[in-house]
């Protein structure tokens, strides 16, 4: 295998054939990530989870650590099986990336509730017939447009570098007759009459593990499409915290990742375009919303100081940005407006899920929730709206759950236990043949655990009982499924471990919820309407979270769930410059709460993990 050059070596990863060149001894997990190879690193490369497992066919490598001893199978060590982030090479080298699970059919949610409103877009398009240029009328082509535009009764006295570089041929192209696109007095885009399609807009949702993404009409304010992909910056760590350390440890990460997206974006984009019969050019504005992590690492904007205490954003005023800055690719001269984040992890997705949902105009007291990796909470009381952001941690994607995988056809996502005889009934996504279970199957596994007795309010599985076994190390665990020799691969079993993530995320939540109540002197029964929003919100069983205590126990009318309401709020900014306005007063007005600064945390935390309070 030829070097990179001199005091350089290759890495090549099969099958794809990605490679990449490096000076010195290189970590694989890095190698992989800068070579564009999509390794599944659910803790963030810090030897935690064991999924970045790779076979290294040839060349020098470090020496087995006792990190891979715990986490790979004595098999899995005989055949040359590695974990790339405890891997390093020093030479050529080819290694083998064992292919993943197919997540193309993964159940992405982008559907929400949509918000009625006026559309009053930021960018509007105007229809101009100009004299043509002649010996008597000598004026620019640019200063015939603005003074035709003015008597048309719109005002421009700036234009875009690339729509003035457009302007000449379109009008002679459209024979004088052009279609003006202006943002506030600004022209941000011309091209001959007739030749082109609405104006459009697009609204991302830029979330932690999935991206939503929408095409809207800017005339009219209705969806012409929509679509959600996996985020691509999953190998570089399954939550904010893992990817900000990631980012902490290598300085090359924060590019990586911003391209990353901008890449999966811009392909989508395109897509979209060619499904509607239009193309990127006539996409004139843009929304991005996103937690502040998110927001941070697309813009490539510092972020350490949002992974150390006491976890400042940079910035929490709205931003525009030229699409063509970032990269984009949408029309040259089109903004893309960034609402601005709350703090460091409450971010623009949750002010546009308070606007979308209207949770911020109640009379009563609200509590909105959006659940994912990182969960951001909300109280609104007649004196105001207070949030704060619990790390509950990917359990809820199906990460660091034994049998867990996301929400794909084969994936348990419900599970009922007979109170008399204990058996078990499940339902599976797409209702194929069990392969794993998603977090909405987990949450109702445990809550049924919990109901019949299989476990008790610490989360200990009680030995003994109907379909439970000893499994690793003699820990008991329950099978949910058995291995069938065909349809059912492996056995699928929720163990003692299964129950502490998910008690850890469901402690995060109630503790968050618990300490604003508390703040504003309120009891659980006080609440008269909670919104579940996101992506697991919208398949969760609001019965089984009562039952395991993650939400105060609530008569189950109080509980709505709305979907990507995100999406909904950043469709709504999109449009509306009046929703724009009162979606950053909201941004303004929401005050916040360090969970880790609250001297009551702690006790607070130990309250919330036992289950069924």
């Amino acid at each position: 295998m030829a070097g990179g050059g001199e005091g350089t070596f290759q890495v090549v990863f099969q099958p794809s054939g990605k490679r990449g060149s490096y000076r010195g001894p290189v970590r694989l997990l890095d190698a992989a990530r800068r070579a564009g190879v999509g390794l599944e690193s659910v803790c963030g490369g810090v030897g935690d989870c064991g999924r970045c497992k790779v076979m290294v066919t040839s060349g020098p490598t470090s020496h087995l650590t006792s990190i891979e001893e715990a986490l790979l199978s004595a098999e899995e060590i005989a055949q040359g099986y590695r974990l790339a982030c405890c891997t390093r090479v020093y030479g050529d080298a080819e290694v083998f990336v064992p292919p993943a699970p197919k997540l193309d059919a993964q159940r992405l949610q982008v559907e929400s509730k949509e918000m009625a409103l006026e559309a009053e877009p930021p960018v509007r398009e105007y229809e101009v017939e100009l004299p043509e240029a002649t010996l008597a009328d000598m004026r620019s082509d640019l200063g015939r447009l603005c003074d035709t535009l003015a008597g048309q009764g719109a005002q421009a006295d700036a234009v875009d570098y690339t729509a003035l570089k457009a302007t000449s041929a379109a009008l002679r192209e459209g024979q004088w007759s052009v279609q003006v696109a202006i943002r506030g007095r600004e022209i941000v885009a011309v091209s001959p009459t007739g030749r082109a399609s609405a104006g459009l807009g697009m609204a991302v949702d830029l979330g932690t593990t999935k991206i939503a993404l929408y095409l809207v009409d800017l005339g009219t304010g209705k969806t012409v499409d929509m679509r959600g992909i996996q985020n691509p910056q999953i190998p570089f760590g399954e939550d904010v915290v893992s990817r900000l350390q990631t980012i902490m440890e290598d300085e090359e990460a924060l590019g990586l990742q911003s391209a990353a997206v901008l890449k999966a974006i811009n392909k989508e984009i395109a897509r979209m375009c060619r499904r509607n019969g239009t193309t990127p050019q006539r996409i004139l504005e843009a929304t991005i919303v996103g937690n502040t992590a998110m927001h941070h690492i697309l813009l490539r904007l510092p972020t350490r100081q949002l992974a150390l205490f006491p976890f400042v954003p940079a910035t929490d005023r709205p931003l525009e940005v030229k699409a063509r800055e970032l990269g984009l690719a949408i029309s040259p001269g089109a903004y893309i407006y960034f609402l601005p984040p709350v703090a460091g992890f409450v971010g623009s997705d949750h002010v546009a899920m308070l606007l979308a949902t209207g949770v911020y105009r109640h009379q009563g007291n609200a509590l909105g929730i959006d659940i994912g990796t990182n969960t951001e909470i909300a109280l609104k009381t007649p004196g105001g709206i207070t949030a704060c952001s619990t790390a509950s941690g990917p359990a809820f994607e199906g990460a660091r759950i034994k049998c867990g995988m996301r929400a794909s056809p084969g994936a348990v996502e419900r599970v009922a236990i007979d109170e008399g005889d204990l058996t078990v009934d499940i339902k599976t996504i797409a209702d194929e043949a069990p392969v794993g279970i998603c977090g909405s199957g987990i949450v109702d596994a445990i809550a049924e655990m919990l109901r019949v007795g299989l476990i008790d309010e610490r989360g200990r599985i009680i030995p003994g009982g109907r379909g439970v076994r000893l499994g690793p190390a003699a820990r008991p665990e329950l099978v949910l499924a058995a291995a069938d020799g065909g349809r059912c691969p492996q056995d699928i079993v929720i163990t003692q471990r299964d129950v502490a993530e998910v008690q850890l995320a469901k402690g995060a939540i109630r503790t968050g919820t618990d300490i604003l109540l508390g703040r504003a002197g309120l009891a659980a029964g006080d609440i008269d309407r909670v919104v579940i929003a996101g992506a697991f919100g919208s398949y969760i069983s609001p019965a089984a979270t009562v039952e395991l205590g993650m939400f105060p126990r609530l008569p189950l009318e109080r509980f709505e769930q709305v979907g990507n309401a995100a999406g909904a709020g950043a469709r709504a900014v999109l449009v509306s410059t009046r929703e724009r306005s009162r979606a950053e007063q909201l941004a303004a007005e929401v005050g916040y709460i360090e969970l880790a600064a609250e001297p009551d945390f702690h006790r607070q935390f130990a309250l919330g993990m036992r289950f069924g309070r």
